[in-house]
């Protein structure tokens, strides 16, 4: 019993019940940038989110409504660099049955990326998650970069961590 009570203990404590937590990553490649968002709504609002994605009401969410779902979601990403905005594309996404986002545990999963020319010198990246600002609980961070010729530099974000800036430079 003690052995259970302990592994108890460890396990990670469970987001908020009323937020939906959208928790984005970054990677930055020289020929492109990679954004991985897993979004994980609160058993108080996973009914909500479930109804916004599933248009038809089937109880199911089809790929085409995946689909409009994750790019209704990119709509509402501003990803620039060096003042330039990078329009994203959907890479692939995932979504949990009902049954598993109303227990708390169903996970979707977005990756985007955008096609971007790395050059060497210095760059700034700007990051803006606007998706469901009225439910949305925000993280977000860099991946360190598989190539060692792109360093990060600076990172900041906003209280809610729904602006995040980067500083990089390629050697």
């Amino acid at each position: 019993m003690r052995v259970l009570a302990a592994f108890l203990l460890l396990l990670p404590m469970a987001h908020r019940l009323d937020e939906y937590l959208q928790a984005s990553r970054l990677s930055l490649a020289l020929d492109r940038i990679v954004l991985r968002i897993d979004l994980t709504p609160g058993v108080e609002v996973a009914p909500l989110i479930f109804a916004t994605i599933n248009t038809n009401r089937d109880g199911e969410i089809s790929e085409g409504e995946g689909k409009a779902y994750a790019n209704q979601l990119l709509k509402d990403i501003v990803l620039d660099v060096d003042g330039r905005r990078q329009p994203l594309t959907v890479v692939s996404s995932q979504f949990p049955s009902f049954r598993e986002m109303s227990s708390g545990l169903g996970v979707i999963r977005i990756e985007a990326q955008a096609a971007w020319t790395g050059t060497p010198g210095k760059h700034s990246l700007v990051y803006e998650n606007k998706h469901k600002p009225d439910l949305g609980v925000y993280l977000v961070n860099a991946l360190v970069p598989a190539n060692p010729k792109i360093a990060i530099t600076a990172q900041n974000r906003d209280p809610l961590q729904r602006e995040f800036r980067l500083a990089f430079k390629i050697d």
